[in-house]
């Protein structure tokens, strides 16, 4: 079987690092992207499964988006792979802006590896059912 592919998009290295390092750790094919640029080409060419995005992408980028306005692309697009939000922001404020990226679950810095994992498995399950199709009915 081959390992579900994850693209983690954060602009700190010592973040990017922790993630990736966990999700590695647990056996899955890890993508890192510290930018919009480099996010959006993997997205197209490697078609990840589960993304993480760093909602306070660095704004210095002069082709900034934020996390949110990936999320947003993502589900214009009807793109299938699965948003995990990670943020130092809590999220009440936030919930508006989550609606609407079709995100499927919020995690705080520093992100804790039980509850990435825990996270990353359910949305990739949820993701593999909406992808099974449906016993014809019989009546």
């Amino acid at each position: 079987m081959t390992a579900e592919k994850i693209l983690v998009v954060e602009d700190n290295k010592v973040v990017q690092k922790s993630i990736s390092g966990i999700l590695t750790a647990a056996g899955y094919q890890v993508l890192t992207a510290e930018d919009r640029s480099t996010a959006l080409k993997l997205i197209r060419t490697e078609q990840p499964r589960l993304i993480t995005l760093d909602i306070d992408l660095d704004p210095s980028d002069r082709d900034s988006w934020d996390g949110f306005t990936i999320a947003t692309w993502l589900k214009q697009l009807n793109h299938p792979a699965v948003i995990v939000v990670v943020s130092v922001s809590k999220p009440g404020p936030l919930a508006d802006k989550i609606k609407a990226g079709r995100i499927f679950a919020f995690l705080e810095k520093p992100v804790q590896k039980e509850a990435l994992l825990e996270v990353v498995a359910r949305g990739l399950s949820q993701r593999a059912s909406e992808e099974t199709p449906a016993e014809p009915a019989t009546t």
